[in-house]
């Protein structure tokens, strides 16, 4: 069961981030800046929010640094 809630919300969650996406694409073709950079702002803190996606170690260990 808590994987079928833990799927929809992550579900709902990428709906979420699409339905904002698409609202900024709308706000910068009907030029609406300050609506456009209040959600570009709410996608933002939603990214940072969000924990670090692990790193492969294959590609860790071709990496120059």
């Amino acid at each position: 069961m808590a994987h079928s809630h833990f799927s929809r919300r992550s579900s709902l969650q990428l709906l979420g981030s699409q339905a904002l996406v698409d609202l900024s694409d709308s706000c910068c073709f009907r030029s609406l800046p300050r609506l456009g950079d209040l959600v570009d702002q709410i996608l933002f803190e939603r990214q940072v929010a969000q924990p670090p996606l692990p790193l492969d170690p294959e590609i860790l260990e071709v990496l120059p640094f």
